[in-house]
């Protein structure tokens, strides 16, 4: 399976070992666990950094990586979540979700819907999961074009 990570590039060299959850929550994780948001695609991946960053002057580089095959995944699917699990309201209880993923060590991997295109999946790993394996291509710069950062007029 190929999953694609976008980040900072002062963090490339660390950007699989999940460091930023001891640092601060994320939709699907309380602080202080590690684990490693990737998407399905690089345009996703793109747009869940978009909307949390506002300068283009960011150095980012995209990865793109791959699974080993046969590798677990643990899905939640949309139905699966509170009808408002969009909402920032909704953070508790998905991380939650991401919490008990973590501790249970079921599987690897967890496939969670996008909040920004729920009909698409991000991918979560769980960098201490002895079943997780992947890797990468080299890492890639990544800018926005600059039209995204244009003001609009609405």
């Amino acid at each position: 399976m190929q999953l694609w990570r976008l980040c900072k590039r002062k963090h490339l060299e660390t950007a699989f070992q999940g460091l930023g959850g001891l640092y601060a929550p994320g939709r699907w994780t309380p602080q202080g666990f590690r684990c490693v948001y990737t998407s399905e695609s690089l345009a996703l991946a793109s747009l869940e950094v978009f909307v949390r960053i506002e300068s283009d002057k960011i150095p980012l580089v995209a990865i793109r990586a791959f699974l080993a095959e046969g590798t677990a995944v643990q899905t939640i699917e949309p139905a699966m979540l509170p009808e408002d699990w969009q909402a920032v309201r909704a953070y508790p209880h998905l991380q939650a979700l991401g919490r008990e993923w973590l501790e249970s060590l079921r599987a690897p991997v967890l496939k969670v819907p996008s909040a920004i295109v729920p009909v698409e999946y991000n991918y979560l790993l769980n960098p201490a999961h002895s079943e997780l394996q992947l890797h990468t291509d080299p890492p890639q710069k990544f800018c926005f074009d600059r039209r995204v950062w244009k003001p609009r007029n609405h």
